[in-house]
């Protein structure tokens, strides 16, 4: 009954009743569109590897780890809300966001709750400042911090937005379920089509001919600047994460420890060492790279292979960012505890 009650919710919610007329081919979208929402509503639970897990008003554990370079230690550790991502712009400026529209800011000495306009869950967050960031979320939210208060931008879709990733402020992409994309130029979202209903989980790029989206069934697409076209690799597992170096250098992670990399003419897979998904990918150059995911994943690419570095911890990591090799964030959650709505940043430890 639970997910006989998900698949009425969703239906609801995109409105496709209103597209079943009455016709002979009512069984079929009915049947269709049941089929749909079903395995969308398990996929929106299994992305984060939690399944049935997902149960509210119980507890989740909350970890964000730091790297120095050397040893990675744990900054924050409490029962506390799901935190899905993580960004900042340098040591003293952080911001890591996730359930109940909970957003954290770290001003180099503690993390802070800020305001959210949104109880929703937020799942990725980008900025090209402190006064111009963007976090996107569930249920077509997309937010807009200007270095004083985070607003709600309308985008006219209620679907779950996965990723966020810019170049400037006048180029910003966001992608998530159906094979969604929406551009924004400064002034308005737009969506483009993607060619694909498959759900999209990551997005990045390094300028506007060479940007890079990943999703279900081993898509990965690419945009040229002006259309979006599927890249032709040989597997059909879930891509969680693309890092985008240059147009010769593209690494994508995702489902049991799978590495694709692109050298601008054919896309190879390389052994990352871990059977583990790896939800997350960030670098800093071709030499330079961290995958995380989990039971406490994380591995370094040195631009030779993929070692596996000591976490302290079993936790499902589900996001990275860094400012330099030797200041990394990753933030994560305990998998065998519940989703929580409450927040205590007084367990915070600095």
């Amino acid at each position: 009954m639970p997910a006989l009650r998900y698949i009425l919710i969703n239906i609801s919610q995109y409105k496709i009743v209103k597209y079943m007329k009455i016709t002979t081919a009512f069984p079929f979208y009915f049947l269709f569109a049941i089929y749909y929402f079903f395995t969308t509503s398990i996929s929106f639970a299994d992305e984060w590897g939690l399944g049935e897990q997902l149960v509210e008003g119980g507890k989740s554990d909350t970890i964000i780890l730091h790297y120095d370079g050397k040893t990675w230690d744990s900054v924050y550790h409490g029962y506390s809300v799901w935190l899905n991502g993580i960004f900042g712009f340098n040591d003293n400026d952080i911001f890591a966001i996730g359930g109940q529209g909970i957003i954290l800011h770290y001003d180099g000495k503690s993390w802070t709750k800020q305001e959210s306009p949104v109880k929703c869950r937020l799942n990725r967050i980008w900025g090209s400042s402190h006064n111009n960031i963007y976090i996107s979320g569930d249920y077509g939210t997309i937010l807009h911090y200007d270095g004083i208060e985070w607003k709600k931008q309308e985008i006219g879709t209620n679907i779950w937005l996965s990723s966020i990733w810019g170049l400037n402020e006048k180029y910003i992409f966001v992608v998530g379920t159906l094979g969604k994309i929406l551009h924004y130029d400064g002034e308005k979202w737009r969506e483009q089509s993607s060619g694909t209903i498959n759900w999209l989980y990551g997005i990045r790029g390094c300028n506007k001919n060479t940007v890079y989206a990943v999703g279900d069934y081993g898509t990965i697409l690419h945009y040229n600047g002006k259309v979006w076209n599927k890249s032709i690799q040989s597997t059909n597992k879930r891509l969680m994460s693309v890092w985008v170096a240059d147009s010769k250098n593209i690494f994508v992670v995702g489902a049991d420890g799978i590495i694709l990399y692109y050298n601008g003419v054919k896309w190879t897979q390389q052994l990352s060492g871990s059977k583990n998904w790896l939800r997350r990918i960030w670098g800093f150059d071709t030499n330079n790279i961290f995958a995380v995911g989990d039971c406490g994943t994380i591995i370094y690419y040195d631009g030779t292979k993929w070692n596996k570095q000591k976490s302290g911890t079993n936790y499902l990591l589900l996001s990275i960012w860094g400012n330099r090799k030797d200041n990394v964030y990753v933030v994560g959650i305990d998998p065998n505890d519940h989703y929580d709505q409450r927040l205590d940043v007084s367990s915070e430890k600095n």
